[in-house]
């Protein structure tokens, strides 16, 4: 069994992702960016029990891409196994490069993982005055690589799972800077979201 810990917007608050990497139970960790502080990206790398992967948010900076890079944890652009998974990685730095990279790369196979900072638009992207604020261009993508699950964040109001009618598990766990979180068990489909807070 593979069990993920799914993880966005951390926002520097070291101090939740700590409590989430050392008191959850999971087998591999993903993060859909925006660590914003290279001293929270270190902890990271530093404090995950497991394999992990992430891609940057449209708030990190290039020290801590710079650093994720360093440690073969960043994988905007890029489509890698993990744990047996394959995982395909759109940042919220470079989206457009990212994109591109990906498609042109794509395994015949598909991906079982699509991680992305930023939603798919109409799916989990509602903001608090409700605009559907998810990339259009995503779509492609999700097409393409066909993933069993699409992970990501952003839009901190969006909290949540859906299934889609072809069987994609979309995944926005909310943002890790108020201790929010998704378990995801890969062979059951089934996503528990959590509160490290409580």
């Amino acid at each position: 069994m593979t069990r993920i810990l799914h993880l966005s917007d951390v926002h520097c608050r070291s101090d939740k992702l700590e409590k989430a990497l050392e008191q959850l139970d999971y087998d591999l960790v993903t993060v859909s960016g925006d660590f914003e502080c290279v001293d929270t990206a270190r902890l990271f790398i530093e404090k995950a029990r497991s394999p992990a992967v992430a891609v940057t948010g449209n708030l990190d900076n290039p020290g801590v891409s710079r650093l994720l890079r360093e440690k073969n944890i960043l994988i905007d652009g890029r489509v890698v196994e993990v744990s047996g998974l394959l995982i395909a990685g759109v940042g919220g730095m470079e989206v457009v490069g990212n994109l591109r990279m990906i498609k042109s790369r794509a395994p015949s196979r598909g991906v079982d993982i699509l991680l992305t900072h930023h939603p798919p638009r109409g799916v989990l992207d509602k903001t608090f005055i409700g605009v559907n604020a998810g990339l259009e261009e995503l779509w492609d993508l999700i097409k393409l690589l066909s993933p069993r699950f699409h992970l990501f964040g952003h839009i901190h109001e969006s909290a949540g799972v859906i299934v889609s009618e072809d069987g994609v598990v979309f995944v926005n766990p909310g943002p890790l800077a108020r201790g929010n979180c998704a378990l995801i068990d890969v062979d059951t489909g089934q996503v528990e979201m959590c509160n490290i807070n409580i």
